[in-house]
């Protein structure tokens, strides 16, 4: 988690900027991803926890070899970590697209946690806080017809850094895991921009709280105790004087401290399996509760066993070869369990040491009530039948001492030929009985997103002829994940340093070559001088405006892009990316099919649009439909002439339609009434 630290602005400032970047005015608004966009997600949550940068050439210089090993060692140590906590926060975001068609709809907020100011009213103004990042999901919608998007008053999910999901805002109030002081946090969870600013929400974190601190208190006190306790067995074992009084209450002790942590281990999973983190014993925190469960429920077990042996023994009761060998195993077990535990308990203290890791309470309880279960089933271990054996023998001596001298000639003499006729075990069982009787789950996207380093580096890509991938200069083979990731993030093998050829001349046959043999340079150019000046839309984003003034040359055919119509343009929500794409059709498409893809985007924005908004509840860029047409032509009709693909018009447009419908959050069918709050909700399976 974030340390707390002083800062230049408030709580409620910081919120302040939070609020006008991820709100909107009074409206709940959500991110929508599709089942096809986990890497948007991925990509989200590498600039949520970002990973060191590597060292430049001179800090590497300015340091001795030693310490740069030890701070490469130290970088490589926080990149695991920092992969291991966004594939957990991954997980548990990715899970929650089950209450939502198998679509993700969440929204990302944040919750500062004031450390320096006990007075919930006045935390908002502190600057001395940390900073806690916490993902909103849509669980409920306030009808039950399923076209609702409606989800105030409703139960959203949350989850935290640490991967833990919470059912509602009031569960994650109560029983987040953030430091103890002031939670500062948007209104039940949802930033709203009321005309005082964003609305606040302050909180006593449970870690503040006056019964967290006593269970960690007892925590303490019974984790004390448990070693206190493991000491008795230990000195005795080392043949040192213990008292039986001693031992007698060093045994209360173990076996209370072993319960109390059994019942916190127990706990402890519950509660995990409640907020959906892993309780798999792979995991490390879900192992240690799990082998505390065991060691306490097995430990006790052997315990309880053991006494009632002896009671039975006591009692003159014979006792079975097979319940003889339960309590056998029982004990066995116990010192195996126990031993694990010990074992495990050590080497996670090891771990986190060296990792640098907290060290909690729970650590601690654990191994100390392994640890005194495994010190006293050591000390006390017997096999059953020397229970038995012992338990006669002194059971019989005790009363034998209570007798006089000739009393105590008649007793040996009626013993010894009870004995002799019925044997040992069951001799002395009837002697004892006679005794008693008296008192616990893109490649075009990489394609565009790279497309001006290609062209930069005089590279084109093609598909490749065996299907698989893309061909670039046709002359090398490769994949759009592997060449975006070589390009832009310089991973992977040097792909671009691979192709040695020019550009190649187009085929003979494919319509496009010249008589000169070169092809005509295609391209977007400016505003065009005879383009009539008027005041750009207030509804246009960044950018646009230009792009809808200039025009773009197809191998030698120019098209003006204001001859496709406002409706395109009043769409497009990033002009870089609109642009792209624009480039990459001029650069790959004839000037027919270019011409054919822009008015078949229009014709889609023009007769579909509203219907399409009206029913998924959210915005539709020209990008997505632009890109959606061209990678409907790229999959099914690739290299074919603008005839044959006029023909498909209409498939195209049905699977485009059929594309955006499946993104619809809602499902129309099953919708179940919420428990806990007005909505209603349905689940699917991933």
């Amino acid at each position: 988690m974030a340390e707390a630290r002083e800062n230049r602005r408030t709580a409620r400032e910081v919120q302040q900027d939070f609020a006008v970047s991820l709100g909107y005015a009074e409206e709940i608004i959500w991110d929508l991803l599709s089942q096809e966009q986990a890497h948007v997600l991925d990509q989200k949550l590498r600039e949520l926890i970002r990973d060191p940068p590597e060292p430049s050439a001179e800090e590497l210089a300015n340091r001795s070899r030693a310490e740069n090993e030890k701070e490469a060692k130290a970088r490589a140590k926080l990149i695991a970590d920092n992969t291991k906590a966004r594939q957990t926060i991954f997980d548990a975001v990715w899970e929650q697209r089950k209450y939502t068609n198998r679509q993700s709809l969440t929204a990302l907020i944040y919750v500062m946690v004031v450390t320096d100011q006990k007075d919930v009213n006045r935390a908002e103004d502190s600057r001395t806080f940390s900073c806690h990042p916490v993902f909103r999901a849509r669980r409920c919608i306030t009808e039950n017809s399923g076209r609702s998007s409606d989800s105030s008053d409703c139960c959203n999910l949350f989850i935290d850094e640490t991967g833990r999901v919470y059912q509602n805002w009031e569960q994650y109030v109560d029983t987040n895991e953030l430091p103890e002081g002031v939670m500062v946090a948007p209104e039940k969870g949802v930033y709203r921009l009321g005309t005082n600013g964003v609305r606040l929400d302050k909180y006593l974190t449970p870690a503040g709280r006056p019964n967290t601190k006593i269970l960690g208190y007892l925590d303490t006190g019974s984790a004390i105790g448990g070693f206190a306790a493991a000491c008795v067995p230990i000195a005795a074992l080392l043949t040192l004087p213990v008292s039986a009084p001693l031992m007698a209450a060093a045994g209360a002790v173990g076996l209370a401290s072993a319960g109390y942590a059994t019942v916190r281990s127990g706990a402890k999973l519950v509660d995990r399996s409640k907020h959906e983190q892993s309780i798999n014993v792979t995991n490390r925190d879900a192992r240690g509760h799990w082998i505390g469960v065991a060691a306490g429920t097995v430990g006790l077990g052997a315990a309880g066993a053991t006494t009632a042996l002896t009671a039975a023994t006591n009692a003159g009761q014979e006792v079975g070869a097979i319940t003889q060998l339960t309590v056998n195993g029982m004990n066995i077990s116990s010192i195996v369990v126990s031993g694990t535990g010990v074992a495990n308990g050590v080497l996670d203290l090891i771990l986190k040491v060296q990792d640098g890791d907290d060290i909690t309470g729970m650590d601690v309880l654990q191994l100390s009530a392994s640890l005194v279960l495994l010190t006293h089933s050591v000390y006390n271990f017997k096999l059953a039948s020397t229970i038995i054996t012992e338990t006669a023998n002194n059971n019989i001596a005790g009363f034998r001492d209570t007798l006089s001298n000739r009393q105590r000639r008649s007793f040996d003499k009626m013993s010894k030929e009870t004995v002799r006729l019925r044997g040992t075990t069951r001799g002395k069982l009837d002697i004892i009985r006679n005794v008693n009787e008296m008192p616990s789950r893109q490649q075009f996207n990489d394609l565009y997103k790279i497309n001006k380093n290609l062209n930069q580096q005089g590279v084109r890509y093609s598909f490749a002829p065996d299907g698989q991938g893309v061909l670039l200069n046709g002359e090398v083979q490769t994949t759009a994940a592997e060449l975006r990731a070589s390009v832009q993030h310089n991973q992977g093998p040097n792909v671009l340093g691979q192709v040695s050829q020019q550009i190649p001349a187009s085929h003979g046959d494919s319509g496009r070559l010249h008589l000169d043999g070169l092809n005509p340079v295609s391209r977007l150019i400016g505003p065009m001088p005879t383009a009539k000046p008027r005041q750009e839309p207030s509804t246009y984003a960044a950018g646009v405006f230009a792009l809808e003034l200039s025009s773009v040359v197809v191998e030698g055919v120019t098209f003006a892009l204001q001859e496709y119509g406002r409706v395109i343009f009043d769409h497009v929500i990033n002009a870089e990316s609109f642009e792209d794409l624009i480039n990459g059709m001029a650069d790959n498409l004839e000037p027919e099919v270019f011409d054919f893809v822009m008015k078949l985007t229009r014709t889609f924005m023009d007769t579909m649009l509203d219907d399409l908004t009206s029913m998924l509840k959210f915005f539709i860029s020209t990008e997505s439909v632009l890109f959606r047409i061209l990678q409907q032509l790229m999959t099914h009709y690739p290299n074919m002439p603008y005839r044959v693909v006029e023909e498909h018009t209409g498939d195209i447009i049905r699977a485009v339609k059929e594309y955006f419908l499946s993104l619809n959050p809602n499902s129309y069918t099953r919708l179940q009434k919420c428990p806990n709050c007005v909505g209603y909700f349905s689940m699917c399976p991933l």
